[in-house]
This record gives C-alpha cells, sequence and structure tokens, in this order.
C-alpha cells in the first residue's frame, strides 16, 4: 500500500503535488487550532472558579487535585509535552480519512493493547486479534484489525508516540514524593480534571498556596460545597424531571434528539442502555491526555462511553425517562446549532425550564450548569443574564422538602456532578469548562462511521 501511494504520487503533475501538500497543512492547521480554540475555552477567571470546578469531584479526586497543585512547574511541563505529543500525532494521522482517524483515536484509550498489537508479529489471523481485546465491542474490533492488517507501522509510530509520552511523563515526576507521584499518575487518567489544571496554572498554584496554608479547612469548605452541591443538584434534577415527564410530546422530541446527536457524532445509541451511572466502565477507557479527543468534536467529549447519556435521555429494560440534565455538547448543539426548530415541544420546555431558573434567581451548581450555560448563550447572545454559580456551601438555601445527600453515595445525581465538562467558567464567561460556546454549536461534526 505505502509503495503503490509514493509511485502514483511522483507521478502526479506538479500543480497536484502543491494542492495535496496545501491541503494535508491545513488539515494539520484546523485540528490544531480546534484543540487550541477548546484549550482556551477551558480557562477560569477566579479563584472561586477553581474551587467551584473541583468541588463536584469525589473525595479521591479532589485529594489529587490539591496534591498536584503544590507542583505548578510539573503541571506546565506536563501540558507542554502534552502539546507537543499531540501535534506529532495530528501530524502522523491527518492525511487519512476521517473513519481511519477514529481506528486510531479509539486504540489510544487502549494503550495496552496498542502496544501489544504494535509488537505482534505479522500474520496473525482476525480471530486471534480479537483474543486481545479487553472488549468485544463492534469499533474496538473494526479499529483493531483494520490497523493492525493494513496500517501496522503507523500503528507502531504512534505506539511509539505514547511510549515516549509516558517515559518523559515518568521522568517528570520521578522526583516527587511517593504521596504526590500517586496524585499524578490518578490524574494521567483522567484526561479532563488534568486539562483543567493544566489550562490554569496561575489559578492552580494558588489554589496549591492556599491548601499548604491551610489544608483541614480548603478541605472541609469543598467536603461542605461537594454535598451542598448533591443537595441542589438532586433538587434541580427532581424539578427538572417533573416537567419533563408533564410533557410527553417533549419525552417524545428528547429521544429523537438523542439519536440525532449521537448521531451527528458518529455514534449510534443502543436500543436498551445499561442505566447504572456508578459503573465503573462509564468513565472507563477515556481518550488519551496526551493525544486529545478527535478534533471533528466540536464539544469536548474525552469519555466515549458516556456518550449515550449526553441528553439526558435513556432507553432501558424498564423503558425511556430522564436520569438528568443534557451535557453542555447537547445543550449547546441543541441551541446554538440551529437544531432546536426540529422539536419545536422540547425547545419550548427547555425554554421555560432556563426562564423560570432565571426569574426565580437560584443559583447553578454542577448538574445543570451546562445546560444553563449554552441556554443563556442563546437566550442573551449579547450577554445580557449572568449567570449565579455556588461557590460557597452558605450561598445556597435548601427549598423546603429537601433533604441531606446519602454520605454512602455521592456520585449517583448525573454524569454531568462528575468529570464535568458542564461547570462553567466563572468571573463573567457561561461557556463549559472546556468547552466554547461560540464554536458552532457544539456536537458536530460528521462521525466516523
Amino acid at each position: 500500500m505505502k509503495k503503490s501511494f509514493t509511485r502514483s504520487f511522483t507521478e502526479t503533475p506538479r500543480f497536484l503535488k502543491r494542492i495535496w501538500l496545501l491541503r494535508c497543512v491545513l488539515v494539520v492547521f484546523f485540528s490544531t487550532t480546534n484543540l487550541l480554540i477548546f484549550a482556551q475555552a477551558s480557562q477560569l477567571e477566579t479563584d472561586n472558579g477553581i474551587v467551584a470546578s473541583i468541588a463536584p469531584y469525589n473525595a479521591d479526586v479532589r485529594d489529587a487535585i490539591l496534591k498536584a497543585s503544590q507542583y505548578p512547574q510539573i503541571l506546565t511541563t506536563l501540558q507542554k509535552n502534552q502539546a507537543q505529543t499531540s501535534a506529532s500525532f495530528q501530524n502522523m494521522i491527518s492525511n487519512f480519512r476521517q473513519k481511519k482517524q477514529g481506528w486510531f483515536y479509539t486504540l489510544t484509550r487502549y494503550p495496552d493493547l496498542m502496544h501489544a498489537l504494535a509488537i505482534l508479529p505479522d500474520g496473525q489471523k482476525e480471530d486471534e486479534i480479537y483474543k486481545l481485546l479487553p472488549t468485544q465491542d463492534e469499533d474496538l474490533k473494526e479499529s483493531s484489525w483494520k490497523l493492525y492488517r493494513h496500517e501496522k507501522q503507523d500503528l507502531i509510530q504512534v505506539d511509539n508516540i505514547k511510549v515516549n509520552a509516558q517515559e518523559e511523563f515518568n521522568k517528570t515526576i520521578q522526583r516527587l514524593d511517593a504521596p504526590a507521584i500517586a496524585a499524578f499518575q490518578k490524574l494521567s487518567t483522567l484526561p479532563d480534571v488534568l486539562t483543567l489544571l493544566t489550562n490554569n496554572i496561575d489559578l492552580t498554584s494558588r489554589l496549591g498556596i492556599k491548601y499548604l496554608a491551610n489544608p483541614m479547612q480548603l478541605n472541609n469548605h469543598l467536603t461542605a460545597l461537594h454535598d451542598s452541591l448533591n443537595v441542589q443538584n438532586q433538587y434541580e434534577i427532581a424539578t427538572f424531571k417533573k416537567q419533563m415527564d408533564d410533557n410527553p410530546q417533549a419525552m417524545q422530541e428528547l429521544s429523537q434528539a438523542a439519536k440525532d446527536y449521537a448521531n451527528a457524532n458518529g455514534y449510534n445509541i443502543p436500543a436498551q442502555q445499561n442505566y447504572n451511572l456508578n459503573n465503573p466502565n462509564y468513565y472507563g477507557n477515556p481518550y488519551s491526555y496526551w493525544f486529545g479527543y478527535p478534533s471533528w468534536y466540536a464539544s469536548p467529549l474525552w469519555y466515549p462511553n458516556s456518550f449515550g447519556y449526553n441528553s439526558g435521555f435513556y432507553m432501558g429494560t424498564g423503558g425511556f425517562g430522564i436520569y438528568g440534565f443534557p451535557s453542555y455538547g447537547f445543550s449547546n448543539w441543541f441551541f446554538n446549532g440551529g437544531y432546536r426548530n426540529r422539536y419545536p415541544n422540547l425547545y419550548h420546555q427547555f425554554g421555560n425550564y432556563y426562564h423560570g431558573h432565571v426569574a426565580g434567581n437560584r443559583v447553578l451548581g454542577s448538574v445543570n450548569n451546562g445546560f444553563m450555560g449554552a441556554a443563556n448563550n442563546h437566550f442573551n447572545q449579547n450577554g445580557g443574564v449572568r449567570m449565579n454559580y455556588l461557590t460557597s456551601p452558605n450561598g445556597y438555601q435548601r427549598p423546603s422538602g429537601q433533604t441531606s445527600p446519602n454520605s454512602g453515595n455521592t456520585t449517583h445525581t448525573n454524569a454531568n456532578t462528575y468529570h464535568a465538562q458542564s461547570w462553567g467558567s466563572f468571573g463573567g464567561r457561561g461557556n463549559s469548562v472546556g468547552g466554547s460556546g461560540s464554536f458552532r454549536g457544539g456536537g458536530g461534526g460528521r462521525g466516523r462511521h
């Protein structure tokens, strides 16, 4: 394949070669530009912003964040290394059609498998390849076999990029103490969290100083804010769910919108979803921090296993229903991507919740912030309404009937509460952490299938 391509290219007229080379340069440029836009959009502006952005995470993640925040120079180095690795990866795959690029992105989620395929001798049969897979997911099967069978040299190159990135990471943190090393190792498996910290080095550094001065006080504050957010989230979900349940036409349109949004991104929602947000597989195998998520996603999506839940709508053995709020990606696609006109009842219902929330001057938590941020960008394009974010547990008064969250279960409120690309950037922006409200409506782009 490589030889025939080289031969045909050398025989191509010079002006066609120039056009082809220019196209390759533009593909790399626009892919890199997209990632830079997303990185800039995830920048926060105040100390309250960084505190409130990490409060929704569970205690073990918050602890890793606080430990890592004491080493801004390490975070700066990691960000630099990530930029170099991502650029090398983009440069290598940019000449392929989007479907094939998607195969490479899929394998970056499984670095051990990618390495095994890279060092596997040629000539293995398809069934032998499938035996190596951690799951028999159809996308993973196709990606593994196609790249092993037809793009082995490029697969080896991507694996080498990953190996080098891991070696640089290990070298960067090797002189730290054991707790700090463990913290960075944990964050390396949470690309959205690590991106949040590296995109806000100054705020993260000040957070580390504050933590070092009084770790107990900051931990207690974050715990109280986390618990308060859980209570508020439960209330908001219940309110939103009741409004949707009372409008069956809007529910039907939400079901269709969920499918359309998924298809627009190359994802087919299964007929029945495993509705269990506490399942560790839900956030398992994210896209690699070093390589990033597919450049054609118009909103950040690090965890493709959660894609089917982005609309807040689920299909299960017990029927269908609402489990939580739409993500920022879905909401931005719906409001700002020109798709709202297809679903008039749903648009009206979403508008009722948004306007009722604003009129009641209710503060935003983590669970509804992605939805509200996208809605605010749509209904107030001139920035007329400033979102009121919850940054202190004392700043939220529980409506009557609310109770404290179950201390034994702090992850059930919604997918957006944890690994949330749904928190707004505080201090004036209404966009989500990791997403840009002005960038083509979110979640668009053709899928890879």
